[in-house]
C-alpha cells in the first residue's frame, strides 16, 4: 500500500471544497448549528487521506472558510423538504454522489467560486 501523497491540483480543490461544503451543510442539518473548526479540519483530512492528497494548513483553512460561506448561503434554499432529503442522502453515503442533483448544484457553485472557468464539466 502506497503512502505517497500528491499536492492538490485545481480539480482537487473543487472536489475538496464541494466535500467540505456538503459536510458543513450535513452537520448543520443534523445539529442545527454550524460545525466548529475542528470538524472542518477532520472533514478535510478525511477527503485528503481517501484521495491520497496533501495540502498545507493555510490552503485547508482557506477552503474551509469558503465552504462555510457557501454552506451558509445555500442553507436557506435547502429548508424545503426536497432540500432536506438531498442533504439526508449526502449524509447516508460514504462519498459524494455526483449524480445527485444537490451535489451537482453544490459542485457547480464550488467550480465557479474557485476559478474563472466558464462552466463546470458535465
Amino acid at each position: 500500500m502506497s503512502h505517497v501523497r500528491y499536492p492538490l491540483g485545481p480539480d482537487d480543490r473543487v472536489h475538496l471544497l464541494c466535500w467540505l461544503t456538503c459536510g458543513i451543510l450535513g452537520a448543520y442539518y443534523l445539529d442545527g448549528a454550524w460545525p466548529d473548526t475542528a470538524f472542518q479540519v477532520r472533514t478535510a483530512h478525511r477527503w485528503l487521506d481517501r484521495h491520497h492528497r496533501a495540502a498545507e494548513w493555510i490552503e485547508i483553512a482557506k477552503l474551509s472558510v469558503a465552504a462555510q460561506a457557501l454552506a451558509a448561503r445555500l442553507a436557506a434554499t435547502l429548508e424545503n423538504e426536497a432540500g432536506k432529503r438531498g442533504i439526508q442522502r449526502i449524509l447516508d453515503a460514504e462519498d459524494l454522489d455526483y449524480e445527485s442533483t444537490l451535489v451537482q448544484r453544490i459542485y457547480r457553485e464550488c467550480w465557479t467560486q474557485l476559478g474563472d472557468r466558464k462552466r463546470p464539466p458535465g
